[in-house]
């Protein structure tokens, strides 16, 4: 029989809490969302343009790595997903860690990674000859920057624990906390300078060209929802420095991680 958590009594009504639903439906959506506009840029691309190219490519990897993190989700509600901490068994705890392990390698870090690469791959079409060099080097020096740290990050996680396993047993030798989440803050920091970096790089390159103000002005509006962007890793961060001490419940990471 699986042993559940040691302490006091729960209220029944409070320990027979799901938030499940609320939690799959909010990052299904934005998963679905994607997912959808992906597939419509693929079939633009190929179907009309015939012109498929390598932030297409980047992007479709991305989502795809955004899907897998999305079914860790669906996973870890046999294992405690939604239900407050408390009233999961340590079996439970343990396999809602070790998938949530693999969820963070490939969607929080290796989807996220590859959908700035894509996002600089893409922002590398708008030419502009007299501002051309010092803006490509720019978004190269950008995607350089965004696989360093993305790889750091893998790093964080593989190096973590020894054996690597102790990261979801806990049986083993572990940094502190306080180590990783500085290196959690410290790849925040640079998701979102790089967030802000590709909102307002291409406004001078979108000025100059060759269009009316409006089709101008509407475009540089679409690249500066990366602000939401960088709005949303500030509150993540904030979760980062104060851990949820009920995170199976709320999953405040996953969801300002999106």
């Amino acid at each position: 029989m699986s042993s559940t958590s040691v302490g006091p009594p729960v209220d029944p009504k409070w320990a027979a809490e799901n938030n499940l639903p609320r939690l799959l439906a909010l990052t299904g959506v934005f998963h679905i969302a994607a997912l959808i506009s992906v597939g419509l840029r693929i079939f633009v691309r190929v179907g009309l343009l015939r012109s498929l190219g390598k932030d297409d490519i980047a992007i479709v990897l991305a989502a795809l790595a955004a899907l897998g993190g999305w079914i860790c989700f669906i996973l870890q509600g046999n294992h405690g997903f939604g239900r407050h901490a408390k009233t999961v068994s340590k079996e439970d705890m343990q396999e809602f860690s070790h998938i949530g392990f693999f969820g963070s390698i490939i969607s929080a870090i290796g989807a996220l990674g590859l959908l700035k690469i894509s996002i600089a791959l893409f922002l590398l079409r708008l030419k502009n000859n007299n501002m051309w060099k010092w803006y490509s080097r720019c978004l190269w020096a950008l995607i350089a920057l965004v696989t360093i740290y993305t790889i750091g990050a893998w790093l964080t996680f593989f190096l973590y624990c020894k054996p690597m396993e102790a990261m979801w047993t806990r049986q083993g030798v572990c940094y502190s906390q306080k180590m990783f989440v500085a290196f959690a803050l410290t790849n925040t920091a640079l998701n979102i300078f790089t967030d802000v970096c590709f909102a307002t790089l291409p406004i001078p390159i979108i000025w100059s060209l060759q269009m009316s103000r409006t089709t101008r002005i509407n475009l540089i509006g679409v690249l500066s929802l990366g602000y939401i962007a960088v709005a949303l890793g500030i509150v993540k961060a904030n979760y980062q420095v104060k851990p949820d001490t009920d995170r199976t419940f709320n999953q405040h990471l996953n969801v300002y991680g999106l």
